[in-house]
């Protein structure tokens, strides 16, 4: 199925796309609340195969590899929501406007910076002192990567952040691509967009990374999810570790990026981590050493007491087995 039609197809479905790349739509499972345990996709990596030359396939980490009519199936039985015959018949009616903000960023040939006037809108990390240090952050090392504080904004579109922490992320070049916010008072995420501060235009780069403007590119790199895992780490002495800021597929642009670096896996200790290690793997086609933080009884780096407990993870053995792609004949 190509682009347009899958995309068309995936709003009239109510499956709103996260990211958008010549082959593939990454979205969030749109059969968690059926299939998964936890029953939500809460770091979603599932996706839609675009194909020019026939159909579209789906595939989740936990669903597995299904056709377009499974889940076109599936919807009509479970959710009531019934476009087999206009797929079938490739009716499916067009959404104006359907191509995402992402994507239209991601379409972009040059990556866009965040104006630096915004980041002069919050405060110092400073200002945070007591939560940065309870999650066991250095606050110099939080300020190194430019985090800031916001007390009280409003936004334009009347939304009011208040009490969050401020997380840029910025590349190479010190500038900000993507600002992300972490509410201090409960487990809330969001990201600021242009819309948000009253600005019509587009920022952002499709292969960013926290913490990319402190990589040595002579060292190996350590890669975890989020940018409080990766400052932890920091903070117990690894200097060389990035984060993804999200989930990652085996189509990932970004990765590209890390292509002839030694890589080493810290992701989360769950199924999803161990997922965005198997994807990992898959797109560089080898076996990559990962970190077990469940052996010192942590779920992720950020909840790691001592640098003796990391210690602990750094000195287990690697993994020494062939990576075998068996993934090869589904997608």
């Amino acid at each position: 199925m190509i682009k347009t039609d899958l995309i068309n197809l995936l709003y009239g479905l109510g499956i709103q796309p996260i990211d958008i790349t010549d082959n593939w739509v990454r979205v969030s499972c749109p059969l968690a609340d059926i299939n998964h345990i936890s029953k939500k996709d809460s770091n979603p990596s599932a996706g839609f195969k675009i194909n020019n030359n026939g159909p579209s396939v789906f595939h989740c980490f936990v669903c597995g590899t299904r056709s377009m009519e499974s889940i076109l199936n599936t919807y009509k039985w479970r959710k009531g929501v019934d476009l087999f015959r206009q797929y079938i018949t490739n009716e499916v009616p067009e959404k104006q406007e359907s191509i995402t903000y992402k994507e239209k960023v991601f379409q972009k040939k040059e990556p866009t910076p965040i104006p630096d006037v915004l980041l002069d809108l919050f405060e110092p990390i400073a200002n945070a002192k007591n939560y940065i240090e309870a999650r066991r952050i250095d606050l110099d090392i939080a300020g190194h990567h430019n985090l800031l504080y916001c007390k009280r904004f409003i936004t334009h579109t009347n939304s009011v952040w208040e009490n969050a922490v401020v997380v840029p992320i910025r590349d190479k070049d010190y500038k900000t691509y993507w600002l992300h916010f972490r509410s201090i008072d409960s487990k809330r995420f969001w990201h600021g967009k242009p819309n948000h501060f009253g600005l019509d235009i587009e920022w952002g780069r499709e292969d960013s990374f926290f913490g990319m403007e402190h990589l040595d590119i002579t060292k190996p790199v350590i890669l975890v999810e989020g940018a409080f895992d990766c400052l932890r780490l920091k903070t117990l002495g690894l200097s060389n570790v990035i984060a993804t800021h999200g989930g990652i597929s085996h189509t990932s642009k970004k990765l590209l990026r890390l292509k002839n670096l030694s890589i080493i896996c810290g992701f989360d200790a769950d199924p999803a981590g161990r997922n965005f290690h198997k994807a990992v793997e898959r797109f560089f086609q080898k076996s990559i050493q990962s970190l077990d933080w469940s052996i010192i009884g942590c779920k992720d780096p950020g909840e790691i007491k001592s640098k003796e407990d990391l210690q602990k993870v750094l000195q287990t053995n690697k993994r020494n087995h062939r990576f075998q792609d068996k993934w090869r004949n589904k997608i």
